[in-house]
């Protein structure tokens, strides 16, 4: 008995072109994958009454991302960072941004 043979895939869809590296708009650095940050946290926006998909958002790296959500609570993020030029005029972002500058995207960077 003979069986039908295999019929080879088309593998030219498994190698993607990668994604263009993108800009964080704190550190500035290029990272293929950036996230959104809400410039009002979804939680504070929602007691707004504003819709989740009206909140503006920004890319950011997941160190900035990281260090804002861990250092600042949600309160201050809606009502005193919720702008990039806000967050900038802190001298401890300022800090924080000169430092991981430094740093490589390839390097995880925690944030206590």
């Amino acid at each position: 008995m003979l069986l039908p043979m295999a019929r080879k895939k088309d593998v030219s869809s498994w190698y993607a072109e990668p994604k263009p590296a993108e800009t964080c708009v704190l550190c500035g650095r290029e990272a293929p994958n950036l996230t959104d940050h809400h410039l009002v946290p979804k939680s504070q926006g929602r007691r707004q009454g504003v819709k989740l998909g009206d909140i503006p958002t920004v890319k950011m790296c997941p160190a900035c991302q990281g260090y804002l959500t861990k250092t600042y609570s949600n309160s201050e993020l809606a009502n005193e960072l919720n702008t990039v030029e806000a967050m900038l005029e802190r001298e401890e972002i300022q800090k924080f941004i000169k430092w991981v500058q430094k740093q490589p995207m390839t390097k995880g960077v925690r944030v206590h």
